[in-house]
């Protein structure tokens, strides 16, 4: 068991040692991990740099998953339905807890395989992205 366990410090060792892995992993801690992988790590390299936007996308789900659920809940028009010890506050809240365990879920499984130097891209990521450009496509198209 203590020689499995030095092998796996000594592969997490030579991996932080190397560089890439480290910032690829640390690109997934919100703000901080965006500014270090930005000013610290090679611009060139993929690893990190794919690691570091999926990290953001995957931020920005659930902030805006957040503010959906505080949305509903505070907002006079649904806030008697949804709000605090109401009627449906039950389904408001599973939803976020829904989405919260999915971000922890994608981050986690994204660090691991950042550790391992490979390049996940989370399911449906590459649709989401064509939906929500296309979303805004639609609205600039309106607005001119």
């Amino acid at each position: 068991m203590s020689d499995r366990i030095r092998n796996i410090q000594s592969r997490i060792k030579s991996k932080i040692e190397n560089g890439n892995e480290f910032y690829a992993v640390v690109a997934y801690f919100p703000i901080l991990g965006w500014i270090i992988t930005s000013i610290k790590a090679d611009k060139k390299d993929k690893l990190v740099h794919f690691h570091k936007e999926q990290a953001k996308e995957i931020n920005l789900f659930i902030i805006f998953i957040y503010l959906i659920v505080w949305f509903i809940e505070n907002f006079p028009l649904t806030s008697w339905l949804f709000g605090k010890n109401k009627l449906f506050y039950p389904i408001i809240e599973t939803v976020w807890l829904l989405g919260f365990i999915s971000y922890l879920f994608i981050t986690f499984f994204g660090i691991y395989k950042a550790l391992n130097d490979e390049i996940w891209s989370y399911p449906y990521r590459d649709n989401i992205k064509n939906k929500i450009k296309e979303i805004f496509r639609k609205v600039k198209s309106k607005n001119t």
